[in-house]
């Protein structure tokens, strides 16, 4: 029987191994995705360090072909970048989790907020008008979504990111810079780009226990946010070691496999109504938690 492959290995098989399996190119495969219901978002969910309720989700998405072989996201989004395909692909995922995510309604009056990635490609007019319009057929208000660009995505086109930025927030959408601190970039883009967030990059908190230097640069950025005024979360924790530390260093918004991992919306919606998620350890003080009316689940 045909062992199901890892989904990273995919991206290391020669072109040989992947027409063994009697498959079609995959550019034709990606193309019938959607009309095969092969293609799916799965949601990870945020965390307010201060009291542990979670504040959104980030749309990912993820591909599993019809006999179960699944395709890493670091495989089909840069071919799918690669062969043109990433702008539909990307006004897929952005209806659909604000379809999603609309439908969610209110948690005791808070209504969580969405983020989304945005290809380099995706940064022109054109993808300013397919925003609006998605807006526009799924009623998602524009002040929950939040649009996350890469530093390299400024770097390439700093005029035009900073023109696309602006006219999504002139929807009240929110713009985030994602990979934060891994373009090698000036940062005087800060100062011109309408930024409401910075995503620090994983590798920084994967490093910061066990090098001072990367641990000085994290709370560098942590400080950097609050100056500027611009909200900071953290990505990528996945042990109560690093938790512990970005609570003592002042982290304010978490995100990672120790609190949730990307999951189909009915499961990340659930994961929003219980304080951390998955995960409520002693490392985050239930009573602190409890103390401001929320209760472990």
């Amino acid at each position: 029987m045909e062992s199901k492959l890892n989904v990273l290995f995919l991206g290391k098989l020669p072109e040989e191994a992947w027409t063994a399996r009697h498959r079609p190119p995959m550019e034709v495969l990606l193309s019938e995705a959607v009309l095969r219901r092969e293609l799916m978002v799965h949601f990870q969910p945020q965390y307010e360090v201060n009291c542990g309720q979670g504040s959104g989700v980030e749309a990912l998405a993820r591909w599993t072909l019809a006999d179960g072989l699944e395709i890493s996201p670091m495989v089909f989004i840069p071919f799918a970048e690669g062969t043109g395909r990433i702008c539909a692909l990307g006004a897929w995922v952005l209806e659909h989790a604000c379809a999603t995510v609309g439908a969610w309604g209110d948690f005791d009056g808070h209504a969580p907020s969405l983020s989304v990635n945005v290809s380099t490609h995706q940064i022109n007019e054109e993808f300013c008008d397919v925003v609006k319009r998605i807006l526009e057929r799924t009623g998602f208000a524009g002040e929950r979504l939040e649009l996350e660009i890469t530093e390299s995505a400024l770097i390439a086109n700093a005029e035009l990111a900073i023109r696309c930025c602006e006219r999504w927030r002139e929807l009240g959408v929110h713009i985030a810079v994602d990979d934060f601190g891994t373009g090698y970039s000036s940062l005087s883009y800060l100062s011109r780009l309408p930024v409401d967030r910075l995503k620090l990059d994983k590798s920084f908190v994967h490093r910061m226990i066990a090098e001072k230097k990367t641990a000085a640069i994290v709370r560098s950025v942590l400080a950097l946010g609050k100056d500027l005024g611009v909200a900071v979360l953290v990505e990528g924790i996945e042990t109560e070691a690093q938790f512990a530390m970005l609570e003592q260093m002042g982290c304010e918004q978490v995100q990672g496999f120790l609190l949730a991992k990307p999951v189909p919306a009915n499961e990340a919606r659930a994961l929003l109504l219980m304080p951390w998620g998955a995960r409520f350890a002693p490392v985050f003080r239930p009573e602190r938690v409890l103390d401001r009316g929320l209760h472990a689940a």
